[in-house]
């Protein structure tokens, strides 16, 4: 049995693992084990360690693995590499520069379990990136093909999505991995971390993010995630989903209207022109001071133009209005500015005390929530580099040697 607790010196030197010519001991697997249980918020008992066992066993297998493969090819973690995994989780969890080991040692868990899982992070990612980088080469056509089609889906409602891929490699492990999964599942709706699981259970490549996919469209995901992404609100946790790799649990964390831009968001500055209305005035003053009105907005070129009118007609107030967004104008006028251009003007514009004109000089459109095309180019490389690291571990494991022990 596997508890979470420290067992006897001569326990802890009990074999868990033999991967190739190395062992993985019972105390690697406690320590492993207090990591996950701790780290993902999950319950500290026995009967936890027990269930959560098989798969974090598995995951020191795979560890060992890629750290013998990146030694038989030469490539080191260095010290500088260490320091900005640490400086990461640090990052991660809101702590001050140094405090990496201070704040391992508070959770309960020996620092150098958790330096030796970060230090085979380091070691596969240089791998994979050495290993396939010149395999990789996304075309500007992919990137404009990517944009394009985000462009064509504008109105369409993506999510922010982030996964736990767990893999079924032989079918032998089916059930063993399907209860795992419902166990993650129960978990997580009881308040453990996603970010936190994904990190110590999950096989995607993203799981060094917590899991992070980004925005993507349910459509545009494999039909069976498609489909429980579609039915799942923010906030929400799906039930394991079978793929063609393994089990995925995915979880929706935000959602957006693809390049839905808001007009009223949009920066403008306004020139005005303001031609006064007394409350007394006959009766004719309003149409004639609308009428003047038209004839100024037909007759100015550009902003320039216009600033020197209103001082020839002498308009008593100010002509700069200044910048500010389409929506914090007036209703009469936000209506008129909305759509205009620049050196366009909305003509005449009447107010209780009088008649307006006002001139856009300059616009700055509001963003977009599309990708750069340098932030698609990434993307598309990320996924490229994800297939292939699935592929060379899988052909890792099958020519590794490995008895489990345990």
């Amino acid at each position: 049995l596997v508890a979470i607790e420290p067992a006897a010196a001569q326990e802890q030197q009990r074999i868990a693992a033999v991967v190739n010519d190395e062992i993985l001991s019972m105390r690697d697997l406690r320590s492993r084990l207090r990591m996950v249980i701790v780290s993902s918020r999950l319950p500290a008992t026995d009967e936890t360690a027990q269930r959560l066992a098989p798969q974090v066993l598995r995951s020191l297998v795979d560890e060992q693995i890629q750290l013998q493969e990146a030694k038989r090819l030469n490539v080191a973690v260095t010290d500088q590499d260490l320091a900005r995994a640490r400086s990461e989780v640090e990052q991660r969890n809101n702590l001050k520069p140094g405090q990496f080991e201070e704040f391992v040692r508070s959770l309960g868990v020996d620092p150098e379990t958790v330096i030796r899982q970060l230090k085979s992070q380091v070691a596969w990612t240089k791998l994979v990136r050495r290993r396939f980088g010149n395999d990789v080469t996304i075309s500007q056509e992919e990137v404009t093909d990517v944009l394009q089609r985000m462009e064509a889906d504008a109105g369409k409602t993506q999510k922010r999505v982030s996964e736990i891929v767990l893999t079924v490699d032989d079918p032998a492990n089916e059930e063993q991995v399907r209860q795992l999964a419902e166990r993650i599942v129960e978990q997580l709706k009881a308040g453990a971390n996603f970010g936190a699981v994904a990190r110590q259970f999950s096989a995607s490549a993203n799981a060094a993010v917590g899991g992070d996919v980004g925005w993507v469209l349910a459509e545009r995901m494999a039909p069976e995630i498609a489909e429980a992404v579609a039915k799942l609100e923010t906030g929400q946790i799906s039930a394991p989903v079978r793929t063609l790799f393994g089990y995925h649990i995915v979880q929706v964390a935000d959602s957006r209207v693809i390049a839905a831009v808001d007009p009223l968001t949009a920066t403008v500055d306004l020139k005005q022109v303001f031609l006064p209305v007394p409350p007394n005035a006959g009766k004719d003053v309003r149409p004639s001071q609308q009428a003047l009105a038209e004839a100024l907005s037909g007759s100015a070129q550009n902003c320039t133009d216009f600033v020197e009118l209103a001082k020839e007609i002498k308009s008593p107030v100010s002509p700069d209005l200044g910048e500010m967004k389409v929506g914090e104008l007036a209703p009469p006028l936000r209506e008129r500015v909305a759509g205009l251009k620049v050196g366009e003007t909305t003509g005449a514009v009447d107010l209780p005390n009088g008649v307006m004109v006002v001139m856009v000089c300059s616009r700055q459109a509001p963003p977009s929530n599309l990708p750069s095309p340098e932030q698609i180019r990434s993307q598309l490389e990320a996924q490229r580099f994800e297939i292939l690291a699935q592929r060379y571990l899988r052909d890792l494991r099958r020519n590794a040697f490995v008895e489990l022990r345990v």
